[in-house]
């Protein structure tokens, strides 16, 4: 991996010239008193620390609504895809969404690759920037091993006052920076190390303790499926779904037909949908498979530290914090549940 080190202003000159040139740049900004990805007009816009974002950046390339297709029925059946093909920069990610988005990855390239995803993905160019102190009380992302990226991102930046510390995670990051920046000397590698150390020490100091290790939660959920925990905390769940909209790794969706009023033209959309909400499991029959709200809970707890850690080998929790902030009655939180069902097995 290349390191480099680049004057601040000349990166966001460079920035500033791919706007002008028509480029679509989005990145954290300040709206209000919170922040949103939005579109810029000019690298002055950015947010690169707190607060953090109400919604992660999953949504730039897996849109709340997305349209999959358009059809036409006369005497034959015609399909027309719907593939946003556009490049697209995202400037200012943190680390916990660009592994939200590394795992994403994963998922959505497995068997059936989707290539409303794919497209997506292979137009973004990903510049992360590093977090160097906490950008929500919420958020544990230092417990899940999320501090830092794993994959998944053309460039990184580390800021170091004038200069931005900057790695290249791709040869598209790599055209991008290469001309703008000196390779980074080790003194440099030095000074990011020192920054770096400061910047876990102040992590592990103010973010919450994760009470098990972190590579033992699949085993402890496994050993707590029944567990009072599950009954306790869904009793005071509203069903909102509210963690599953703003989580970075939730991919689940509902794939609605729109007809017109011709009866012959129509699309095909996905919209993003949740294990917590009521009609998550509901059959054609009518069934619902998973209604009570404890049995919901523990499947996305499981989902996210049980079956996909154990699948990929990484927790599907980024530590973002964002599902304990938007949780109304605070019982959603997954280090919450997992300190309290390791307290409880503990006592046994």
């Amino acid at each position: 991996m290349e390191k480099y080190l680049v004057a601040k202003a000349s990166f966001l000159k460079r920035i500033d010239q791919e706007i002008s040139e028509g480029k679509e740049v989005i990145a954290p900004v300040k709206q209000e008193n919170q922040a949103n990805f939005h579109r810029l007009r000019s690298t002055k816009e950015v947010l690169w620390g707190g607060p953090q974002t109400v919604l992660s950046a999953k949504a730039i390339v897996f849109p709340p609504k997305e349209e999959l297709l358009r059809y036409e029925v006369n005497d034959e059946i015609r399909v027309q895809p719907s593939v946003e093909t556009k490049p697209l920069i995202l400037l200012g990610v943190h680390p916990c969404d660009i592994n939200g988005i590394s795992l994403l990855d994963k998922v959505f390239t497995e068997k059936n690759v989707d290539e409303h995803y794919v497209k997506k993905r292979e137009n973004l160019t990903i510049i992360g920037v590093e977090c160097l102190e906490p950008c929500s009380q919420e958020s544990f992302c230092y417990r899940k091993d999320s501090v830092f990226p794993w994959d998944g991102f053309d460039l990184f930046l580390t800021d170091m006052g004038r200069n931005f510390f900057v790695e290249v995670g791709s040869a598209k990051g790599e055209a991008l920076i290469s001309e703008l920046g000196s390779k980074a000397t080790q003194a440099d590698l030095e000074k990011v190390k020192k920054i770096r150390k400061e910047r876990d020490a102040l992590f592990d100091q103010e973010q919450r303790k994760l009470k098990p290790k972190l590579s033992d939660l699949p085993r402890l959920l496994r050993e707590n499926y029944d567990s009072p925990v599950w009954t306790e905390r869904g009793a005071k769940c509203f069903g909102c779904g509210s963690c599953n909209m703003v989580c970075p790794t939730c991919y689940c969706f509902d794939v609605r037909d729109c007809v017109e009023l011709d009866l012959k033209h129509g699309s095909r959309s996905r919209w993003w949908d949740g294990c917590m909400l009521t009609d998550f499991t509901r059959v054609a029959t009518g069934e619902i498979f998973r209604e009570d709200r404890g049995a919901r809970l523990r499947h996305r707890t499981y989902r996210k530290d049980c079956y996909l850690f154990e699948k990929w080998g990484r927790s599907f929790c980024t530590g973002c914090g964002r599902c304990g902030k938007a949780c109304l009655t605070k019982i959603v939180d997954p280090l919450d549940i997992a300190n309290e069902i390791y307290g409880r097995s503990r006592s046994r």
